[in-house]
């Protein structure tokens, strides 16, 4: 349920001195006789303060092709051209029912394992053993898997395959846990598959969510809580696959033809939606900030750092699968257009990454920051 999960995130989370005025001038101008004598020297006027540097304009990527297009026609399952008006209108309708709502009453939120709330608090301890944190995930066999495929994935390379738990965690350490647990809450969310559409999505949906975490993570500006981007990308489709849910429920046939305009305002939704679930979650304040940039509107936005990272960090993790599954060519050169050197790489090694992997690497072989 909402308030077991929220109770999960929770456990996911854990002025300056005034200016001295310049000192007065000691000496006075000297008296002239039958004078009047003069009025004390004015001190001079104190040093203004330095201007602090106004804070820097944020800009996002701007791709050359229209990834956000080409990836909702590819989860639609490419549909005729046309637009069904009473389709659209009752799609729409139904996702502003719900964006009116109570999303705890409103959305069924699958139940977080009970060993995860227990692991996320044990993770905070500086004196809990490899063994003792092992004989706590061995409680929940999904994560016993995840914590196996991971440290087996291309990511990590170990030399033989690794079986033992404890080494595996040992290998993963602190950070790594802490992604895999989030990981493992999360894929029950987005990856459900409950009737045409969401079969056909939620897959596809859950692997662009996992590769958007994982640039996120890789692409953490200095200063930055890397978990917290990480979550971020986790976080992005969870109102997207809810609108998935709602057009189950709604729509009858498996496709329907739409209007550029739909698209444009069920993903509006669907990101809006993202933005209240983590709100009622009680995620950190610039998490949910970042979330809410993502929903557009007709005014500029001035990006924050986390929202400019998740932005384009989602349309790379589009992009990727896009190429990956022939929706894209993978040579065209316009891909790259106007990508930094480091988006570029992490585009690229997105690319090595199997669906299992985690996105983090040991320390010594990460992805470029």
């Amino acid at each position: 349920m909402a308030s077991t999960l929220k109770q999960f995130l929770q456990r996911l989370f854990g002025a300056p001195a005034a200016d001295v005025p310049a000192p007065a001038s000691a000496t006075a101008a000297p008296a002239k006789q039958d004078v009047q004598p003069a009025a004390p020297a004015i001190p001079p006027a104190a040093a203004a303060p330095p201007a602090k540097p106004a804070p820097e304009n944020l800009s996002v990527w701007k791709p050359a092709l229209p990834l956000d297009a080409l990836f909702f026609d590819w989860l639609m399952g490419h549909p005729d051209a046309g637009g069904h008006a009473d389709t659209e209108q009752n799609a729409l309708q139904a996702l502003y029912r719900l964006l009116a709502s109570d999303l705890n009453d409103a959305v069924v939120v699958p139940r977080v394992p009970t060993v995860i709330p227990q692991l996320l608090s044990s993770l905070r301890s500086k004196s809990i053993s490899t063994g003792e944190l092992s004989r706590q995930i061995v409680r929940d066999v999904v994560l016993v898997g995840e914590v196996i495929n991971t440290v087996n994935s291309a990511l990590y390379n170990p030399a033989d395959r690794i079986s033992s738990l404890d080494n595996a965690v040992m290998m993963l350490g602190e950070e790594g846990l802490r992604l895999v647990i989030a990981k493992v809450a999360f894929r029950p969310i987005i990856n459900l598959n409950a009737g045409h559409y969401t079969r056909r999505a939620a897959p596809l949906i859950w692997t662009q969510s996992e590769k958007c975490a994982i640039a996120c993570h890789s692409l953490t500006p200095p200063g930055a809580d890397p978990f917290h981007a990480f979550l971020a990308g986790l976080m992005k489709n969870v109102g997207l696959i809810v609108a998935f849910r709602l057009l189950d429920q709604v729509c009858e046939q498996a496709r329907f033809g739409y209007s550029p305009s739909f698209h444009a305002t069920f993903s509006s939704v669907a990101a809006t939606l993202s933005y209240r679930i983590a709100q009622r979650w009680e995620f950190p304040p610039q998490l949910i900030l970042a979330l809410q940039q993502q929903s557009g509107g007709s005014k500029a936005i001035d990006w924050s750092p986390l929202g400019r990272l998740l932005h384009d960090a989602d349309l790379l993790s589009k992009m990727r699968l896009l190429a990956n599954h022939g929706q894209l060519k993978a040579g065209d050169k316009s891909l790259k257009f106007g990508l930094s050197q480091q988006a570029a790489r992490c585009f690229d090694r997105l690319n090595e990454i199997e669906l299992l992997d985690l996105g983090v690497a040991p320390p010594a072989a990460g992805l470029a920051r």
